[in-house]
């Protein structure tokens, strides 16, 4: 009979389904709180919806609200909502069926009308109910559909069973659901460990979440104020800041706000902060970002949703999208083509509005550069081709011919002499140091502009990135590198022969009989003007720091043979070549080659093997002049 209560098992194995869920699909008991709100929130909208051809299901509803009860006399939670409801059958076909949505349904149901747009339904999988059964012993469900007259009352404990009956007690619309907490979980009998799941996961539930402790106190938690599903034409700056600091959990201001709403194959809606200072967890090993993600206004993860790489994780906000696929549990992301689009946009969007900002108020951005230039430049380091292109757009580095200010490579590009090929730059620990180095100085002479790259993380990307619009990469530490073909106001008078290692066979010869296996080859340098000497790799080898890095990590065993180039028109060197024949000298000519060498290498960074030695030959050098 219509009336009499019926007994009835899931249409799947339950114990074993429901233990599967309770025990390994979820990690967060805090979970069931959030998807019984989320449903409570589809309830509510559906009958928004429907009402909008059928005004008569909207009597004696009022205001759409969302109710959450605790009852600690009975050990129980109950949460409420005047939304669509279900009747009999739909109670059975959406609770008594593992996996069965019944908003899966109504979206179908809805698939080609107009007004499908206007939905903000949560719930796609059915089975954040059976969630409940983390902390609840048994579940009961009374719900009366919008529309019809009767209501019912369906039960379970979870273990191969379900009951359902008429229910008598409710008149309106809507559905309460009410779990009997475990023993083992009264925690959440406690209001304001409600109170925090709210905030945390349906802060932002357009609906108001209504919290009622035992006493019989009342107050609506939730702020409903979702201000990045509005335009941006309504948000002032104020409500900007002021959701800045609730997001980001800093007391600045942000330093730039991206707000957008993206619409066509995929659809989200974006609201991106820059800080105005550095996060105190910018620099942390685990490189995590901070961007919140949230599905139609619930929250669903801030970390692990690889919607943002880890070279912009010092942007705060959230991003809010219908089309985001989630795995069974709506803890993680599936990692599939709508991820990496998404994805792909917001990168193009930060990148684009970073260049716009460089661009147009370079003092404004070179704020920006001081805070986040290390992080940036990470992405050189693994990001696709496309996206190296973008981030050498906004870098900005110090040069040789700027002294306050840092430079863009068009920038660079703009100022290359004639007969440059490359675009040249110097690794090293900083700034005054780097402008100080004898490689400069042939460089300096001919008014080529050199990169001076100070960070850390620099030592990394030039050996991955390789070009900048056509241009190579290519430092000034490098062997082969002629700057007597480029052409300036100091260059040679056409048809001068070029001076090269021919012109002093006996003394580079002497220098590799001194060093021996210290040094690859021995040549005569375009690059010194001033300085006796300096160190150059082969062709294709990383930079001193780079390989002094790798051999601390035991990545590399040994560092490469240095090439030794020098300076013949130095004093030191026209001494040692005018006294090579004289046997009396070849003492202090080897002494002399060898400090030589030993300060070149210290002035790359490089370290030096025996510092008694060197330490021992300066000395005997000393001691001829005293």
């Amino acid at each position: 009979m219509e009336n009499s209560k019926q007994i009835k098992k899931f249409d799947a194995e339950v114990g074993k389904v429901l233990n599967l869920m309770i025990n390994s699909i979820y990690t967060n008991k805090d979970i069931f709180l959030r998807e019984l709100v989320s449903n409570a929130s589809d309830a509510c909208d559906k009958l928004r919806y429907q009402a909008i051809n059928d005004p008569k299901l909207m009597e004696s509803v009022g205001e759409f609200k969302i109710v959450v009860q605790i009852d600690r006399k009975e050990q129980s939670i109950s949460i409420s909502d005047n939304g669509i409801g279900m009747n009999k059958e739909e109670l059975i076909s959406s609770l008594g069926t593992i996996a069965s949505s019944g908003t899966q349904k109504f979206v179908e149901q809805f698939a080609n009308n107009d007004k499908k747009a206007d939905l903000q339904l949560i719930g796609q999988f059915g089975v954040g109910f059976y969630s409940a059964f983390m902390v609840a012993d048994s579940v009961e469900v009374i719900s009366k559909k919008a529309g019809e007259k009767n209501a019912y009352l369906w039960a379970s404990d979870g273990k191969g069973e379900y009951s359902i009956e008429k229910y008598s007690g409710l008149h309106a619309s809507g559905t309460r659901i009410t779990l009997k907490i475990k023993e083992s979980e009264t925690e959440f009998l406690e209001p304001y460990r409600l109170r925090h799941i709210i905030h945390t996961y349906s802060d932002h539930i357009e609906f108001p979440i209504e919290l009622i402790d035992d006493e019989g106190k009342s107050e609506v938690v939730n702020k409903a104020a979702a201000i990045w599903m509005r335009n941006p034409s309504e948000v002032t700056q104020e409500q900007y800041e002021e959701f800045f600091k609730h997001a980001s959990h800093s007391p600045g201001k942000p330093w730039m706000t991206l707000h957008n709403k993206v619409e066509g194959a995929v659809e989200y809606t974006n609201l991106l902060f820059i800080p105005e200072s550095k996060p105190f967890d910018l620099f942390h090993p685990d490189r995590k970002t901070r961007v919140k993600l949230y599905i139609k206004r619930v929250f669903i993860s801030e970390e692990g949703n690889d919607l943002i790489p880890p070279y912009l994780r010092f942007l705060r906000g959230v991003i809010d999208s219908q089309d985001l696929p989630l795995n069974i549990s709506r803890e993680t992301l599936q990692h599939n083509q709508v991820v990496r689009k998404i994805k792909k946009s917001i990168v193009k969007k930060v990148l684009s509005s970073l260049k716009t900002k460089a661009d147009k108020e370079p003092e404004e951005y070179a704020k920006f550069w001081n805070n986040f230039s290390e992080v940036v430049k990470e992405g050189l380091c693994e990001s696709t081709l496309e996206e190296k292109e973008q981030l050498l757009e906004i870098c900005r580095f110090h040069s040789t011919n700027s002294q306050e200010t840092t430079v863009s490579l068009d920038d660079y590009l703009s100022r290359m002499v004639e007969g440059q090929k490359e675009i040249y730059f110097l690794n090293g620990d900083n700034i005054n140091a780097l402008r100080a180095n004898p490689q400069l100085e042939g460089f300096k002479k001919k008014g080529i502009e050199v990169l001076l790259l100070k960070d850390h993380v620099d030592n990394f990307w030039v050996n991955i990135v390789h070009k900048y619009k056509d241009m190579d990469f290519k430092s000034v530490t490098s062997e082969n590198i002629d700057l007597d073909k480029v052409k300036d106001s100091d260059s040679k008078k056409e048809g001068e022969e070029e001076k090269g290692k021919i012109e002093y066979p006996e003394l580079l010869q002497f220098i590799k009989d001194v060093l021996k296996d210290k040094v690859r080859d021995v040549v005569v340098s375009s690059k010194l003007v001033d300085s006796p000497a300096c160190i150059s790799m082969p062709e294709g080898s990383m930079n001193p720091r780079m390989e002094r890095f790798l051999i601390d990590q035991r990545q590399l065993h040994s560092k490469s043979a240095r090439i030794l180039e020098i300076n013949p028109n130095h004093a030191i060197f026209k001494k040692i070549n005018g006294s090579l024949s004289n046997g009396e000298e070849l003492q202090l000519n080897s002494n002399l080659v060898d400090v030589i060498y030993t300060q070149a290498c210290l002035i790359e960074g490089d370290s030096v093997d025996n510092l008694s030695d060197f330490a021992s030959k300066l000395n005997s050098i000393l001691a001829k002049i005293v």
